[in-house]
């Protein structure tokens, strides 16, 4: 027979065991939307679970929307391209981005070394018409 601490650490196990299954179901952060812009038929929409981006290393999100309804659209290949201008010297940023499991929306890891204003590129060649987008985004 269990006695009564054996009951208490049998019940703490359990909600800890389905506090766990809960809190893995979500996956990600909710996602703020930073910014939207238009190209075409296309709204290209950066999303990040932080309220702005982040110098150093940040992930954050792209998806590739229609302009009519706002349906993810498949954008094949998407290549981001980051800089920033330093009194006329360019520095170069890294992103590096794959696909995720729903089409249309793909994960970005960026390093981003300082803390400015920087111009973000995106290019695509997928489904949707090929094209690109840029956006001047504040980095943190």
């Amino acid at each position: 027979m269990i006695g009564r601490r054996g009951r208490r650490s049998a019940c703490a196990a359990v909600l800890l065991v389905v506090a766990g299954i809960a809190c893995g179901r979500g996956g990600t952060a909710p996602l703020t939307e930073l910014q939207r812009v238009r190209s075409g038929n296309v709204d290209v929409v950066l999303l990040s679970p932080n309220d702005a981006l982040r110098h150093e290393k940040d992930t954050f999100f792209i998806e590739l929307r229609s302009t009519s309804g706002g349906a993810l659209i498949d954008g094949g290949t998407l290549r981001v391209n980051a800089s920033m201008s330093m009194s006329g010297v360019p520095m170069f940023g890294t992103v590096d981005v794959k696909r995720t499991d729903v089409a249309g929306r793909y994960e970005a890891t960026a390093y981003l070394g300082m803390a400015g204003r920087w111009r973000l590129t995106v290019e695509w060649d997928g489904a949707a018409e090929p094209g690109s987008a840029s956006f001047s985004a504040s980095v943190l």
